[in-house]
């Protein structure tokens, strides 16, 4: 046989090398079959944090604003001996400024000031504190004038019931994106990317929902829901 020259093989080489390249390059380009799905998972929680906002007032003549500033401490602190005897912690209670409003006659003269002061209370203790804010006679006993109050209700163990619902709207998705894969006789692989919706913690069986998520803090039982979208490749 006759022996190619040493430019045929380098010709030979180089028409070899593009082959193998534009193989490479045209698997690489080539779009990878996958499947997108949505998972999701719902979760009823209960909640072990109460936080309890208060507002009490006092009213004063013109001349009377000292006293009334006096009063107003005096009422905190019958506030916090009422919780003291309920058998609740006061140490959970942060006290906002005192605010001063003038008030008016129906002529527009002042005719002395509005006081008021706000706090909160933070406590594990729900069913004692819901009992003193839907039954406030103990207040009104001691002379207090509750302007407004309000009960919000948290859940320490947030983080982890999230992490955990999670794993089930991943899990979801991944059920969902094999069901449909058999329809075409594919079977999924590994994940190629995943996004996670926003939260929704709402009341039970509430339709409500928000493209930046919800945190419904008005009742104790809550329910949480969250999405997960997820592209699976296929083979």
């Amino acid at each position: 046989m006759k022996k190619l020259s040493n430019g045929a093989l380098l010709g030979l080489s180089l028409i070899i090398s593009a082959f193998v390249f534009g193989v490479f390059f045209y698997n690489s380009r080539a779009p990878e079959k996958s499947i997108k799905t949505v998972g999701a998972a719902t979760e009823s929680i209960d909640s072990d944090i109460i936080k309890w906002r208060v507002t009490i007032a006092r009213a004063s003549d013109q001349n009377g604003l000292k006293e009334a500033y006096n009063l107003i401490r005096q009422d905190i602190a019958a506030f916090k001996s009422v919780l003291a005897a309920q058998g609740i912690d006061t140490k959970g209670i942060e006290i906002q400024p005192v605010s001063t409003n003038r008030t008016y006659s129906s002529q527009g003269a002042v005719t002395g000031y509005s006081i008021t002061q706000s706090f909160y209370l933070i406590s594990k203790d729900l069913k004692k504190v819901e009992e003193l804010a839907l039954n406030p006679g103990l207040f009104t006993e001691r002379g207090l004038v509750v302007q407004s109050s309000n009960l919000e209700y948290y859940n320490s163990k947030l983080d982890q019931v999230k992490r955990r619902l999670l794993a089930k709207a991943t899990a979801d998705a991944k059920l969902r994106a094999t069901e449909i894969a058999k329809g075409t006789g594919d079977e999924i692989s590994k994940i190629q990317s995943a996004r996670v919706g926003v939260f929704q913690i709402t009341e039970p069986y509430s339709t409500e929902v928000s493209d930046y998520g919800v945190y419904n803090t008005s009742t104790s039982k809550k329910e949480i829901t969250v999405t997960v979208h997820v592209v699976f490749g296929l083979k």
